[in-house]
């Protein structure tokens, strides 16, 4: 009759009904990978405002508007303003404004002027490049962080899959004990020992240990199945069978040849070498020397004021208007280290006003100390990114060694397995036969079976770890044509 329950409970162990749980549901309720879902569109929004920031732009200004009004009369002043600036062109701007003022209906604006700049030598560009390359970055490390994260999503659900088959494993060996002490205890009892002698009552314990022991490792089993079909958004009730929830089988999955993807895409080496080529950009915009220029023509130009007089016929001068000149300007800034030299002019159209010339200079003594240790400070770093990139290569070349050693290894055992497992199945069946004829003992057949079984976890087991080697791999790589693909 024990042999028979044996049996029954073994099977009944091994049934595949119910729910199972699916990867699908499993990702769907990972908070982690909702999150970087969000973080991945912010970032792309914050790509579009940098995009934004760094390209064209114009601003409109009316300035601010006052009114007066007195005995003496009334008058209005404005100041409005446009300005058009492009980045991408040595930093091109363009602006114009005026100073309106009309007193008594006539009037009086002034310094309405047009003027252009531009930078023949400067970091306006490259700076622009830098803001546009880490934007790009951030958006791009987003991206992969999603997708990285839905591909260790993958691998935690294989593992717990991989855990819960083990703790099925351990339960069908632990039963093969109890089977087997209880077929010593059956024997002991057929040799006539009494139930106070000591072997008796050793055998009796050693099958009541082996019970407990079993079912110790089933109740684990239901708790870890029903935390498990939580994570995976569905239900395992209380008193469920656990091989009702699990799979019956796993796919098997083409392993991944480390060697398949390129060294350059190792991602601890391609972090190395973006770090290295945005530092040797920022090296380049770091520039010593600047040179800007800007033309433009003003109106009225409120610097260049002069009189225009007449003499009466009494020899005395009466002065009759004082007016304002029209002026091309023309200026040039350039800066070197701790020195800034500034200057420009307002060339008047009217013969009768001389040109106004302006000068600038400033000396910072320390700048040209400090920088010299930013120098040595850069020289530094750039040593430390090649060591870093170096030690990226390095690694790759032990993740090769070590992969390539693991998929054997994970090869190897799915080989001896299924080959283990195919002489017990055929076996099994030879058992079965046996037995029904009554040609073998029921122990023997019982045998058979549960080492098919055992055979069986393990090759499920072995597809399992070879979906979670895969994963691991990929891991260690970028797949950004990855999106390619889904686009």
């Amino acid at each position: 009759m024990k042999k028979l329950i044996f049996a029954l409970l073994l099977a009944c162990f091994f049934s595949l009904l119910g729910a199972e749980p699916k990867l699908e549901n499993y990702l769907m309720n990972d908070l982690e990978l909702q999150r970087l879902a969000l973080e991945f569109q912010k970032s792309q929004l914050s790509s579009k405002k940098t995009s934004i920031e760094n390209g064209i732009n114009i601003e409109l200004s009316s300035g601010t508007a006052r009114f007066t009004f007195s005995d003496d009369g009334n008058s209005v002043s404005i100041s409005p303003s446009v300005k058009f600036s492009a980045p991408q062109a040595s930093n091109l701007s363009l602006s114009a404004s005026s100073s309106i003022k009309i007193t008594d209906g006539e009037n009086n604006s002034s310094d309405t002027s047009i003027s252009m700049g531009i930078d023949l030598v400067s970091s306006s560009m490259l700076n622009r490049k830098i803001a546009l390359k880490k934007s790009e970055r951030s958006e791009l490390e987003a991206k992969r962080a999603f997708q990285n994260r839905a591909l260790e999503a993958e691998k935690e659900f294989y593992t717990e899959l991989k855990n819960l088959f083990s703790s099925a494993s351990s339960i069908v060996s632990k039963q093969k004990d109890l089977y087997d002490d209880s077929i010593s205890l059956d024997e002991i009892k057929a040799k006539g020992y009494s139930k106070s002698s000591s072997k008796y009552r050793q055998a009796e314990m050693k099958v009541h240990s082996d019970k407990h022991e079993v079912e110790t490792l089933i109740k684990k089993l239901e708790h870890d199945c029903a935390v498990f079909a939580a994570k995976c958004g569905i239900e395992f009730e209380s008193g469920s069978n656990p091989k009702d929830f699990l799979p019956s089988e796993i796919l098997e999955s083409r392993p991944v040849d480390i060697l398949s993807f390129k060294k350059s895409d190792y991602i601890k080496i391609e972090n190395a070498n973006y770090a290295h080529d945005l530092a040797e950009l920022e090296r380049k915009a770091d520039r010593d020397f600047t040179l800007t220029a800007n033309g433009g023509y003003t109106l009225k130009n409120s610097n260049t004021s002069f009189t225009s007089s007449t003499t009466t016929e009494n020899g005395k001068t009466t002065t009759v208007s004082s007016e304002k000149s029209d002026t091309v300007d023309v200026g040039l800034n350039a800066s070197w280290k701790g020195i800034s030299l500034g200057a420009g002019v307002n060339i008047p159209l009217n013969s009768e006003t001389n040109p106004v010339y302006s000068v600038s200079a400033t000396l910072k003594p320390n700048t040209f100390r400090t920088r010299k240790i930013e120098k040595k400070t850069s020289l530094l770093t750039e040593e430390q990114e090649m060591i870093a990139i170096q030690s990226a290569e390095e690694d790759y070349e032990t993740n090769v060694v070590d992969k390539q050693t693991e998929l054997e290894s994970i090869l190897w055992s799915k080989k001896t397995n299924s080959e283990t497992f195919a002489l017990w199945e055929e076996l099994e069946n030879d058992e079965k036969k046996w037995f029904d004829a009554g040609i073998v003992k029921e122990s023997e057949y019982l045998n058979a079976f549960a080492n098919k079984e055992l055979y069986r976890l393990k090759m499920l087991i072995n597809n399992i770890e070879l979906i979670i080697y895969n994963a691991s791999t990929k891991l260690l790589f970028c797949r950004d044509y990855e999106f390619n693909a889904v686009k």
